[in-house]
């Protein structure tokens, strides 16, 4: 009879070590997790972090990450920022669950408002200290930088924020924003 407690205890102890990984690994990270690792590994690299606030439905977050994995440009960003994404702003339902606890407080902290849009994105200093972010002088977000006051922005962003990039890196950038292939259709343009 013990025997068999003991083997029922078993097999419901090794259902629960299997089961609880499992779920884990569908958790999502809360923004301070997601911060944390960006600053260790920033402090290690010696680069800046670039946060940027999107959600999934968000044609302008996609177009954003486009640009920022492309082949083309990759590695530019690459060399001189941790590139950290916290998903805010989801529609109700199975969206939600997308989301980063902490990412709105910390988007709000960073200077955004509840009209500010996204991608909204920070750069940080390895030690958390704010030096850039993607709003306009007028407090408007540029977002993707798709008009050219905001390409002017970003590019004065870069050079002050991204020390490692070179002036024919974002030569190279600023031509290709102010191509119409940046605006391609299909990534949401706006109207």
């Amino acid at each position: 009879m013990l025997s068999m407690k003991l083997s029922k205890f078993s097999m419901a102890l090794f259902v629960v070590a299997f089961a609880l990984p499992a779920v884990a690994s569908t958790h999502t990270p809360s923004a301070d997790v997601l911060l944390d690792g960006a600053f260790a590994r920033a402090q290690r690299e010696k680069k800046n972090v670039l946060v940027i606030f999107h959600a999934s439905w968000c044609g302008w977050c996609k177009k954003m990450d486009a640009m920022l994995e492309s082949p083309e440009f990759k590695r530019t960003y690459e060399n001189s920022f941790v590139i950290t994404h916290v998903d805010v702003l989801e529609a109700a339902g199975p969206q939600k669950g997308l989301e980063n606890s902490g990412g709105e407080e910390l988007m709000y902290s960073l200077g955004a408002t509840k009209n500010t849009g996204i991608p909204f994105f920070a750069i940080l200093t390895p030690q958390g200290v704010k030096i850039g972010d993607s709003l306009l002088p007028n407090k408007a977000n540029m977002g993707y930088p798709g008009e050219p006051n905001e390409i002017v922005a970003f590019m004065a962003l870069l050079k002050k924020t991204a020390p490692k990039m070179t002036d024919d890196d974002r030569s190279t950038i600023e031509a290709f924003l102010k191509t119409p292939a940046s605006k391609a259709p299909g990534i949401h343009n706006r109207p």
